[in-house]
């Protein structure tokens, strides 16, 4: 783990939006990204047990399809792990076609996440729901719909630092102004595929270099008052609101019934995938809902219900 010394006003100034979109500026922005990793390193070690479960990822540093051809800022974010993601994948796959959203793949606008961003004049900290987490939303949404749910989110707030904010980005509110009522309000906008719901504090960039190191303890006990707040919120097999347990146990259950349809020897068509339009031989049937398929002269594995009878 690489020391963390503190940022400077260069990491600020990588993001100021005459470099968003040049590639002559990647370089200072690869020094900001340094430092921001070494910063939630540090956090990060704080926090083993409380992380458990979770992955950490970081944005790109250089500006490509992903993110528009812009780097405004710079993110550290942690959410759900690899095999957790993949249960929610058919839910979170399907892209919008709307121009603004065909290429935004970041993982923290389609998982609720704890995130550490870097921008211009500001370093912000916090949880975020993003506009594409569907299953977070909803599922919080129908949980803060309860009045006891609503006491313990209450209760979560409380444990926040002093500055907290809480609401729709750009449209948020002190999180201590809350109570049942507001907060129902607030939580309303869960539900709704609209902008990303926050909580969390702003940091500006001056004073963010003023605390020097003293800014990882801070980054830590923030991080500390989400997480606690993130397994409240987040979608799970056992904080699961909206039944999507349900639908991902008949999707599997599908998967198999259809897959075990098939018999060595039986002639299919591949429908999706790599191999989609491929004709070939059932080989062999797993109890995974796996079939190996002659295409040609190799063999390839697909789920069973990628397949149908070639006539």
């Amino acid at each position: 783990m690489k020391p963390f010394t503190g940022l400077t006003t260069d990491v600020f100034a990588a993001y100021s939006p005459e470099k968003w979109s040049s590639n002559v500026h990647n370089l200072p922005r690869m020094r900001a990204k340094d430092a921001a990793l070494s910063l939630c390193d540090n956090a990060q070690a704080k926090l083993a047990e409380e992380l458990s479960g979770l992955d950490r990822g970081a944005s790109d540093e250089v500006p490509n399809m992903s993110n528009h051809k812009k780097v405004d800022a710079q993110w550290v974010y942690w959410y759900r792990d690899q095999v957790a993601r993949a249960a929610l994948a058919k839910f979170l796959e399907k892209t919008p076609l709307v121009q603004e959203e065909i290429f935004n793949l970041a993982p923290y606008e389609k998982h609720v996440s704890v995130a550490v961003v870097i921008r211009q004049t500001e370093l912000w900290l916090g949880l975020r729901i993003g506009a594409q987490a569907v299953v977070d939303r909803r599922n919080a949404a129908a949980k803060l719909q309860k009045a006891w749910e609503r006491e313990t989110m209450l209760a979560h707030l409380a444990e926040f630092p002093e500055g907290s904010v809480l609401g729709k980005e750009g449209a948020h509110v002190a999180a201590e102004t809350m109570n049942l009522d507001t907060l129902e309000e607030h939580a309303k906008h869960l539900a709704e595929k609209d902008v990303a719901w926050i909580v969390g504090h702003t940091i500006p960039a001056a004073e963010a270099i003023d605390l020097g190191v003293d800014l990882a303890d801070h980054v830590a006990r923030w991080m500390g008052a989400c997480l606690p707040l993130y397994r409240f919120l987040a979608w799970t097999r056992d904080n699961d609101h909206i039944d999507v347990g349900r639908q991902l146990a008949e999707d599997k259950a599908q998967k198999r019934r259809q897959a075990t349809g098939y018999n060595p020897g039986d002639r299919v068509r591949i429908i999706s995938g790599l191999f989609a339009g491929k004709a070939g031989v059932v080989q062999d049937v797993d109890t995974k809902a796996q079939v190996k398929i002659r295409v040609g002269k190799m063999s390839v594995v697909v789920p069973g219900i990628d397949l149908t009878t070639a006539t």
